[in-house]
């Protein structure tokens, strides 16, 4: 049986049998096996998932035969969460970036606010109107701003987000962790 990216598995879905060659993979929930050969020819490899489903031993094993160039393997301790709404993550394919004239870039076809240049940050000022239609802010979206600042020698101001009713999770340290802050207003 298939996934829709090309990963390979018994017909249960219990172990994985080969993983595609792409650069972000999550193995299926559920599976709790991974065929020692799984990886061969991944050298596009760079994030791999592994579901709740799979125990700390067989994460293990993964280890010895993963690629070299698999720079980060996360274990979800619960199910997956909707990749569109996952905070955590900072993978994601360089032709679906899309960024605004502010330099805000975003992911998932305008759904997702990943992260602001350091030198956009000047440009958007005190406040920012996140577009409708966003339903994640990532961890650390806006975390550059103090660095943008310092670079020109000054503080960065308190920032507002006008955020819509559509937002459904937003990420940790979206601010930064030094400089004055910032707040989200949720508007109708």
């Amino acid at each position: 049986m298939a996934d829709e990216h090309g990963g390979c598995y018994y017909s249960n879905m219990k172990k994985l049998l080969s993983c595609p060659n792409i650069r972000c993979y999550r193995i299926a929930e559920g599976t709790e096996e991974v065929d020692e050969s799984a990886f061969e020819g991944c050298n596009k490899l760079e994030v791999l998932y592994l579901p709740y489903t799979m125990s700390d031993e067989v994460e293990e094993r993964l280890l010895d035969f993963l690629p070299e160039n698999t720079g980060n393997i996360v274990h979800w301790d619960r199910p997956y969460v909707e990749e569109v709404l996952d905070v955590n993550d900072q993978w994601y394919d360089e032709e679906d970036i899309i960024a605004d004239e502010y330099g805000v870039q975003y992911t998932h076809g305008g759904r997702r606010l990943l992260r602001v240049s350091s030198m956009a940050q000047i440009a958007i000022g005190k406040d920012y109107r996140v577009p409708d239609g966003v339903l994640t802010i990532c961890n650390d979206a806006f975390a550059s701003r103090d660095y943008a600042y310092k670079e020109c020698g000054e503080e960065a101001p308190y920032l507002v987000l006008s955020a819509p009713r559509s937002i459904k999770s937003i990420g940790d340290n979206i601010f930064g962790v030094t400089g004055e802050g910032g707040r989200i207003e949720i508007r109708d």
